[in-house]
């Protein structure tokens, strides 16, 4: 026999006190984590808007016909099922099957020797990047998180991922990735009669009907492409990108347009991982012909993927069980970030410098310029893979991880900086969702950059929508 018991409340006053949304988003304290708390009481508060004093348990058969009751609807299906199998007290018959034995490719995939294996050498003729505007420093995170969030201060977040800040958009995705595409354009001297493909990488796109692509192909006044369309790669989404636009170039034999753009700031919601590590932005890449005689701006280029499956599930999103908002498992994503990373190196280990100067491929390489996932995961990864974190550039310090946009803006900052002056030898590899991976060695050299720089606006989280995300 059950006793059902009910929360009743002996008053119910309609007009007890709420806070406002801007009440919730101007609260301000001097500490972080006590800004946080109290923000999030006040989130709970109006979750339960009644005299927590004046409400009791009770049995069924004691309630009145005058009382006040709290009826709580499951958030989800998923919780209603829960619900259900513990009333019944039977446990559920669920089948988990094995996992699928990994196995070996019968053969290894050779990379693509461009200047071999193509007929058409590609040049690089501009990279332009359109950053976020708004700046969300790791201070700024902490005063927006959940109430669960663990205790980590901003330093223990530097040390952890080597990120001080993120940087958001308070544009669309399209917009992001139209203004990057509008300044590569620009600056490459290319009209919208010349573009034979327009490409999007990009894992953080809601748009499916047209795509971003073909979208962006519109906005940009081109009548005609021989293609435009959206590829899925996540963080290998250059070299994925980059693959393909060098296809595309065999055929139509004129520039192509390669748009790498991410906006994850709506989607990370409050999970710890994803708040920490993921930003926004977009890069815009316009391949062309290179001139007859002249050697190729890419000269390598490699993809991978697959691998056993807690690995292609490292990263998830939609993910039902956390809101639908981004979810990140750590040992995974290293360990495929490991395991393609060693990949890599023993592939340009055994390749000829294309110049027949140094003994090998990765000996005549000048600068590594890595997927910015996590600058203190990676670096680690790169000293036991036997290189030295001087060798590596980074700007995840300043921008976070913005998966397929990582490595060309980073190339673009690495630009700016002065860091990429004349002309140098590239290895840009990358890796994350999906278990997908793959590298790019190019040549590069300040002249593809335009001059513009990025207009930054400093603004905390707190007026940002994500904000009021619920953890489960």
């Amino acid at each position: 026999m059950t006793c059902e018991i009910f929360r009743r409340l002996s008053e119910y006053d309609p007009d007890f006190r709420r806070y406002s949304y801007t009440e919730i988003v101007d609260c301000n304290e001097d500490v972080a984590e006590l800004e946080a708390l109290r923000r999030w009481s006040m989130v709970l508060h109006n979750q339960y808007p009644w005299d927590r004093d004046k409400a009791t348990l009770i049995p069924v058969e004691e309630l009145h016909d005058d009382d006040y009751l709290v009826v709580f609807h499951p958030r989800d299906s998923e919780v209603q099922h829960f619900l259900s199998r513990i009333a019944s007290a039977r446990a559920p018959k669920k089948a988990h099957p094995a996992s699928p034995t990994v196995c070996e490719p019968i053969r290894p995939y050779p990379p693509i020797d461009v200047r071999h294996d193509l007929a058409v050498q590609p040049r690089i003729m501009a990279i332009a990047a359109a950053h976020g505007d708004l700046v969300c420093t790791n201070e700024d995170l902490i005063r927006n998180s959940a109430y669960n969030w663990s205790p980590m201060s901003a330093d223990d977040i530097v040390a952890k991922t080597g990120i001080e800040q993120r940087r958001y958009t308070s544009e669309s995705l399209e917009d992001l990735s139209l203004r990057a595409a509008r300044s590569a354009l620009a600056h490459a001297q290319v009209g919208p009669d010349q573009i034979g493909a327009v490409i999007v990488c990009t894992c953080t796109s809601s748009r499916l009907l047209p795509s971003v692509a073909t979208w962006l192909s519109g906005q940009l006044g081109i009548q005609q492409t021989h293609c435009s369309f959206d590829l899925v790669a996540a963080c290998a989404g250059l070299s994925y990108g980059l693959a393909e636009a060098t296809r595309v170039l065999q055929l139509v034999r004129r520039p192509v347009l390669l748009v790498c753009a991410e906006k994850f700031s709506d989607k990370i919601g409050n999970v710890r991982p994803s708040r920490m590590i993921f930003g926004d932005g977009a890069a815009a890449i316009v391949l062309g012909v290179a001139a007859e005689g002249s050697p190729p701006d890419i000269e390598y280029m490699q993809t991978y993927a697959s691998g056993p499956v807690s690995q292609v599930n490292s990263i998830l999103w939609p993910n039902p069980a956390f809101a639908n908002n981004v979810t990140v498992f750590g040992p995974e994503v290293k360990a495929l970030a490991g395991r393609y990373l060693r990949q890599m190196l023993d592939d340009i280990r055994a390749l000829p410098d294309p110049d027949g100067v140094a003994e090998s491929l990765l000996a005549s390489i000048d600068l590594i310029v890595p997927h910015q996932a996590n600058k203190t995961m990676v670096i680690d990864l790169a000293t036991a893979a036997g290189l030295s974190p001087d060798q590596l550039y980074f700007n995840i310090e300043r921008v976070g991880n913005a998966s397929s946009a990582s490595i060309p803006l980073a190339i673009h900052d690495a630009v700016r900086d002065n860091v990429i002056t004349a002309p140098t030898r590239v290895f840009a590899p990358g890796f994350g969702a999906g278990a997908v991976a793959g590298y790019a060695v190019m040549r590069l050299c300040g002249s593809i950059l335009p001059s513009s720089r990025p207009t930054i606006r400093r603004k905390q989280l707190a007026s940002r929508p994500p904000m009021m995300n619920r953890s489960p």
